[in-house]
Order: C-alpha cells, then structure tokens, then sequence
C-alpha cells in the first residue's frame, strides 16, 4: 500500500517538473530566440538622466531694428569619461579623436598650462599661483586649477620634486601625468602631452576643481561629425548648440558677451535656478538685461546605450526662447561717433593723449543713442583669437574699460553751466548784473575771509596777461570767465553748489543699467575728509569752476547737460527700450521715462543759461565759433579744461546740445590729455551734422511679422 502511494507521488512530481522545464524551455525560446533582437538591444541601454537644456538667447536690435546680437546653430563635442572604459579604451578613444581633430585640421580646448611640443615649458608665468589685489588694494594669492588637481591626485609628490624644488618643472609634471594617467610608452612626446591636456581638462571638471562643462571642440562641420560617428568613438557626444554672433563690430563696451559660469558666480547663478553648465551674460547688455535675454530652459530624457551613444531623447518640458531687447540705441549713429572719436584722438597734436569718451544722450526721456570709448576691440574677434585678445589686455591704455561710465575726470568749465543755473535760482545775480574780471579774484576786505591773500586768476590772465573785463552771466560763459565763477561760487557757498551738483546727478550714480564707477564725488568738506585732506576756503572756488576733487563719468556730465536744457526733467539714462517676445509677435516690456526729480527751474534763468552757451557755438568773439556755421540746427556749447598735473596736458571736455530751439540731444566729449576742450568742438559739429542729416535717416528695416514699436 505504502509502495503504492510512493509511486503515484513520483509520478505527480515528474510530471510537475516535466511541466515547469517545458515552460522554463519555452521563455528561454521567447526571450533567445522570438524576442531575442528586442531583448539584445534593450539589454545595453539605460537612461542617463534628465538634461537641462537652455532656451534660445533672445536677440538685441538697435532702436530701428537693425540687428546686432543674435544667434547662430552649430555643433560641439563633449566628452562623457565615464562610457569610455578603462584607461587602455579611454586613452585609445582620446587620441583617435585628436587625431580626426588634427587630419581635420581643427582646434580643441586645451588650457593645461605647458607648451605642446618638447622641451616642455610653461605657457604662463605663474602655473601654480595667481596674485590678485582686494578692493582695499591688500594683495591675495590664490591656487591655480593646476596646483588644486596636483594636491588632489595621490601622487608622490617627492617622486617628481629634485634639487628641493617646491614644485615641478613643466617636463617632469608631465611625466608624471602620463604615468598617473597611464598613457602608452608608444606615444611620442608630443602626442604623450596632447592626451594629458585633455585628461586634465576632464580631472579637473570631475573633481569639481573647474564647475564648467569641457566642451572639446566648437563650430565642427558635417565632414567632422560624419568621421566621429563613423569611427564609433564611446563617449563622444556631438551636440546641437546656439552660440552669440554679432551684426556689428561697434559697440563692444555696450553689447558685451556670453560665457560659462564662473567659480565665484556660482552661488548666485544657483539661487536662481540656473545649473552649472549655463551660459550667462558676462557683461555690458547680455548682463544687464540677462533676465530678459535667457528664457526658460527645457529638460530633457536621453535614452543612451552604455557606450554612451543615444538611442532616443524626449522633451519633457521644452524650453522657451528668451525675449529680444530693444535698445535705445542707434547703431549709425554709434558707428559713426565711433569713427569720430579714434580720428580725434589720434590728430590730436597733445603728446600727453591717451584714452576717451563721447555720449550722445536723448533729453526728451534719458535714452542714450551712443556711447563710444577709445581704444576699444572688436567683438567678433577679441574673445576668440588669443592673441588679439592678449594684445588688448596688456595695452596700457586699458581698451577693456568703459571710459564712458568708469572713467572719472573733473568736468573743468563745463560745470559753469551749473553754477550759473543755481546762482540764478537763488537770487545771487541776475542776467544783467557785471562782474568785474581783473585777471584776479579780489574781494572787499570785509568779505575776504575765509580766502586770505589768496587771489586765483582767470585762464586770460595766465595765458595771455589779459582780463575780461566787465562781464555778465551770458558773455561770462561764452569767455567762460573764471573770475566771474569765482564769484558766483563765493556767493552760493559750497554747500549750495553741491546741492545743485546733487540735483544735477554729478558725482552720484546715474542709475544706468550698466556698470558705473564708484569713486565720483563733489569737492567739498565731506569729501575732503574722506579722502584725508583739510577743507579751507579756497577750495570752494576751484571748485566752482570744476576742478580740484570734483570728479564725474562723461555720462553723468551728459545727464546734467541733458537735465538743464529740458528745463530740469532729471531723468535716468537707460539702454533699454522695449523687450518683445521671441518672434517679436507681442511687447512684453516697455520702458516708460519717468522724471526722478523736477527741478522746476525758472524759464527765464534756464534761457539766460543757454543763451550763454549759444554764444559759446554762435558768437564770433567765441573760439570755437567757426566749427557750427552752416550746421542744419543751430547748437549750444561750453568748452572745459580739467588739469590733472603741472606737467602734463589737461583733459579736454566739451559739452554741447541742439537743436538750441527745442533741444533733443545732448552731447559730451573727453580727451584724455588733450588740451584744451575748443580742441573737440569740431568732432562735436560732426556728430551734430550727421545726426540732423538725411545720412542718418533710418533705412526700412522691419521684417515680416515683426513688430518693434
């Protein structure tokens, strides 16, 4: 019975095992065999992760809609370690690739700081080290992308240090980069080193020394993609990028440009939302106006194989393109104030002239329609040619800087404008009242203090040991009288001047949305204290005629023109005049001018001034009169002389507006070194012809479906 039982229990179990092998049999079938392609491929893929992607920068046009900024489709390689393998592929997959790079003739980023060739050298003077001044002028040392990889690698240091070197020389680093990154003794010197720049390139991003992507090589053409892809390189990723192009080589102080994020940036950029790899605006309009350019970046699914190749991408969200800016800006205009100030500058016969600025600034609303500063680069060259650009950052006059909003100089006669105004306003003088111009500033007895015997003289006297005479407020700033300025400074008393200096904006930011420089002031006592020096009276009247410490930007010169001849709207200059959407189908921003202050100023006083000034372009008593003859609108001017230094030419300033009747614009130049400001009056009446000239006019430029105003 119990043998029975044993049997038929046998039977059941073979028969369930018979079972689940036959079933076990047919998956293996389905899986090897029917699904066997699905599963084979489906086997070496994996998502990677999400991908952010950027939005398409917005464009920047003029304010006639000429386009200066924009974007262009290209391609780049990036490199992925990771799918490489081990060192042996890695390194063999690398220098296949500098090898298509090199038959291809096409250059790769390569920032490792020594020579490409034997003998090894460094290419900069400080590989380990970099030396930098804080804003108190302290000196800080920091560790170079180099010394921070070398302090990271478990390397033996001692094995590659002789003599008691603290490090090593160009040649035995790199040898000890080969040997830690194990590239083949086969390889040459030379392509020994080309491999390790792009290793160190990769290290450094991996072992978050540098936060920047590596891309290895831009703008490659469709010969260079099809050798890469045909050639099967694991971890090499050909991408589709946008990158800035220009529609002028003018306004590179202006336009500014694009680039990664740097270390010290991060931070910022991170609260924000912006990832590491994003390209950012690094300065003039790209920064300014970042928010409005960038767009909404999208994010992305990659479905890659394990080699690193892509098998297929979703949008997950799809970004949206940035805004187009709308400057205020006419780039003529700018091309031509451009072309006047370089041909200024350099007729100039002053030995001592150096670098300068002009801006033409719209009175009606604060909008400027040029800014130029001399020397200046090239935008579609500089940042892509390391020669040029190393030739621009070690000319001494500086071509990088902003003359326009960063450089400060005493705005000499030109200030005389101003005094005028304020003594009017306060009932100092009147129009009509005669100062007595001797040569020298006297007073009665009583009124001497706190001057002393101190007895400043006119620029007449020095110069030619002549005087003015009797002078009112109009001929006074069409001789530009220092005597009668010195006296309107003594009536006012320096706390009234620069009252009327803060009214104007002198000495003050502007609120321009680009960088200003910060170290413009008002002579005064404050002013004397910070800077450590002793206030005595006899400041207040080299003060009233612009110098001394009175420092300002062309651009809050131009801004205090512009304010006095629109009969005191204080308005704050801007760039930006309009922001519309990617394909220009709605406005999304208008910029609205609105005063900062009205300074209410009398009608009468404002026309004494600026009769004054006429008489400065119009009056053939004056020096600069034969420059605004037969000009299409009649101009007003002053002339101004900053002295920076007994022994060297003064800055040259000039300021003017027109049309005279009902002012649009106002205009300043700055000569460094130039002697004297009837010296930039020609340049000024070019400006002024070519602006109110048919040569000027706008060509039709708007496009289809497009709308700009």
């Amino acid at each position: 019975m119990e043998g029975k039982r044993f049997q038929r229990r046998l039977i059941v179990i073979t028969c369930l095992t018979a079972l689940l092998l036959c079933a076990f049999l047919w998956v293996l079938y389905g899986l090897q065999v029917v699904n066997g392609d699905y599963y084979r491929g489906a086997s070496v893929r994996k998502i990677l992760n999400r991908e952010t992607v950027e939005a398409s920068r917005g464009e920047i046009r003029d304010m006639y809609g000429r386009l200066l900024v924009y974007n262009s489709p290209t391609y780049q390689v990036t490199l992925d370690s990771s799918m490489m393998g081990n060192e042996v592929q890695r390194n063999a997959n690398l220098m296949e690739l500098i090898r298509i790079c090199q038959d291809q003739g096409k250059t790769w980023n390569d920032t490792f700081p020594v020579s490409s060739a034997p003998p090894f050298t460094f290419t900069v003077r400080e590989p380990y080290t970099t030396v930098s001044k804080d804003a108190e002028g302290n000196e800080q040392t920091h560790s170079t992308y180099l010394s921070r990889l070398l302090l990271a690698l478990p390397l033996q240091r001692q094995g590659f240090l002789e003599n008691g070197e603290s490090e090593p020389t160009a040649e035995r680093l790199v040898a000890a980069l080969r040997g830690y990154y194990e590239v083949d003794e086969s390889l040459s010197d030379r392509e020994a080193r080309l491999l390790v720049g792009v290793l160190y390139e990769l290290d450094v991003r991996r072992r978050d020394i540098n936060y920047n992507e590596y891309v290895f090589t831009q703008d490659v053409d469709i010969d260079f993609i099809s050798i890469v892809k045909e050639r099967g390189l694991d971890g090499v990723r050909v991408q589709a990028v946008n990158v800035r192009e220009y529609g002028t080589n003018c306004a590179p102080h202006l336009l500014g440009r694009v680039g990664s994020i740097w270390e010290n940036e991060w931070a910022y950029y991170r609260d924000l939302g912006y990832n590491m790899n994003d390209t950012v605006g690094k300065d003039g309009v790209e920064q300014a106006f970042e928010s409005w350019l960038r767009g909404k970046p999208g994010v992305r699914a990659l479905e890659l194989t394990t080699t690193g190749k892509v098998v297929s991408e979703t949008w997950e969200t799809e970004p949206e393109p940035g805004g187009n800016v709308i400057l205020t800006l006419d780039s003529k205009l700018q091309a031509k104030v451009e072309e006047i100030l370089a041909r200024t500058i350099e007729n100039l016969e002053s030995e001592d002239k150096e670098g300068g600025a002009i801006v033409v600034e719209d009175v009606r609303d604060g909008g400027i329609l040029s800014m130029a500063s001399y020397p200046d680069y090239d935008l579609t060259t500089i940042y892509s040619d390391a020669a040029i650009f190393d030739e621009a950052n070690q000319n001494p006059l500086k071509p990088f800087l902003n003359r326009a909003t960063m450089g400060i100089y005493s705005p000499g006669s030109t200030i005389k404008p101003l005094i005028a105004i304020a003594a009017l306003e306060e009932g100092v003088v009147t129009p009509s009242e005669q100062i007595l111009d001797t040569g020298f500033f006297t007073l009665p007895e009583e009124e001497r203090y706190p001057y002393g015997q101190y007895h400043p003289q006119c620029w007449i006297y020095r110069q030619y040991r002549g005087n003015h005479g009797e002078e009112n407020l109009v001929d006074a700033l069409r001789d530009s009288c220092n005597i009668y300025f010195f006296t309107m400074g003594h009536r006012l008393g320096i706390d009234q001047v620069d009252r009327y200096a803060s009214l104007f904006g002198l000495g003050q930011y502007t609120g321009f949305e680009l960088p200003e420089s910060s170290r413009t002031m008002m002579a005064g006592p404050e002013t004397s204290q910070r800077l450590g020096n002793t206030w005595y009276g006899g400041l207040l009247l080299t003060a009233s005629i612009g110098q001394g410490d009175t420092l300002c930007t062309p651009l809050q010169i131009t801004n205090y023109i512009a304010t006095l001849v629109n009969g005191g709207n204080h308005y704050t200059p801007h760039l930006l005049r309009a922001v519309k959407s990617n394909d220009y189908s709605e406005t999304l921003f208008t910029y609205e001018p609105t005063p900062i202050n009205d300074l209410g100023l009398d009608p009468d006083n404002l026309e004494a001034v600026k009769y004054g000034m006429w008489k400065v372009a119009n009056d053939p008593k004056s020096t600069v009169y034969r420059y605004f003859q037969d000009l299409p609108v009649t101009v007003g001017a002053k002339t101004g002389t900053a002295q920076v230094a007994s022994d060297l030419e003064a800055d040259a300033v000039f300021v003017c507006f027109a049309p005279y009747e009902n002012p649009e614009i106002a205009i300043t130049l700055v000569v460094e070194g130039g002697g004297s400001g009837g010296y930039l009056a020609e340049a000024a009446a070019e400006i002024i012809n070519y602006y109110f000239s048919a040569e000027s006019t706008p060509e039709a430029i708007n496009g289809e479906n497009t709308l700009l105003h």
